[in-house]
């Protein structure tokens, strides 16, 4: 019987192709319609060929792999026959030219490396493709690498990892690329999410200051502007929306951006904020502030730089701390 080619099934074409290698076969008996084959994996279902061959072909591949060896080409000249780990062991009868050795070792994990190999790669990049969709959302992405993490500790769990160790180092290929892609995850979120922490014992002190801090920085003539929520989380730690204006400006009109820095850092040396970012204070800066017009704050580490004793409203901003 031919297969035939993708189209509806009829009287000549029993065969309908669904996808991948799996086939609708219609017995010329009635209606009676069986599925056969194996599935390959999608974007959507990454582990579609895994589920499906695990659960229906591993077991018939291995006893194919015994049948091949021991009935159709040694013709039961077989030496040993290891069934725990699946090992044949026949005498080199007919490769002599190719190796000296006495006896030649046939393994099922072999056989099957070809084929594994080809779907765990194309597993991999749906994995990485549907990664790369999600990356902008970190909800998202951590959500989708649980949800991966979830359906590998299966496999792990799975009866054919007994049977078949071997599986495992596949399994550990996916692990490693999800881990991998977490990670970026995080570094994008410690690169893109500096706010600053106030030092507190516990988080509801913590809050208490900080919500001290924006009600002595907003008090009429306010030093800056901003949503409540927005500056509770540039200094818990937490993402940030648009950020707090600076509203002190020198003679020229312009955000004063030197006591800008001069606030965080005093509030570093009176130990409200950790001294380990004073390195990457302009970063920092940049994530949280905006100027005066609610615009990104440029050249801030030339402004550290030409630090000035004379910074405007110097009093306020030793007034605002002091009290906290």
């Amino acid at each position: 019987m031919v297969r035939a080619q993708e189209g509806e099934l009829n009287k000549d074409k029993p065969f309908k192709k669904l996808s991948g290698f799996l086939f609708l076969y219609r017995s010329n008996i009635g209606q009676t319609f069986h599925i056969f084959g194996f599935m390959k994996s999608t974007a959507e279902y990454p582990f579609l060929f895994l589920d499906n061959y695990f659960e229906n072909q591993i077991q018939k591949d291995l006893k194919e792999f015994y049948t091949n060896i021991t009935e159709e080409l040694y013709f039961n000249n077989i030496e040993e026959i290891d069934k725990v780990r699946h090992i044949i062991k026949v005498p080199n009868l007919h490769h002599k030219e190719e190796t000296q050795a006495n006896y030649i070792t046939f393994s099922f994990e072999g056989t099957i490396k070809t084929k594994l190999r080809t779907e765990i790669n194309i597993t991999k990049r749906f994995i990485e493709s549907e990664f790369q969709k999600r990356f902008a959302d970190k909800k998202e992405t951590t959500g989708y690498a649980d949800f991966l993490r979830i359906k590998l500790k299966q496999y792990y769990t799975d009866r054919n990892i007994e049977e078949f160790p071997f599986l495992t180092k596949y399994f550990d290929e996916i692990t490693s690329l999800i881990d991998q892609y977490s990670k970026q995850v995080i570094a994008a979120q410690n690169e893109y999410n500096l706010s600053f922490n106030l030092l507190a014992d516990t988080t509801e002190e913590q809050l208490t200051k900080v919500e001290k801090l924006h009600l002595l920085l907003t008090e009429t003539p306010a030093v800056i502007k901003c949503n409540k929520t927005d500056f509770i989380n540039a200094f818990t730690g937490k993402e940030i929306k648009e950020g707090i204006y600076w509203l002190i400006t020198g003679k020229n009109k312009f955000t004063s951006k030197i006591s800008l820095f001069y606030f965080i850092e005093e509030l570093i040396k009176k130990r409200y904020l950790k001294s380990n970012i004073i390195t990457d204070l302009s970063r920092y800066i940049k994530y949280v502030f905006r100027d005066n017009l609610g615009n990104e704050l440029k050249n801030l580490k030339q402004s550290k730089s030409t630090y000035s004793k004379n910074v405007t409203q110097k009093e306020r901003i030793d007034t605002i701390i002091s009290s906290l």
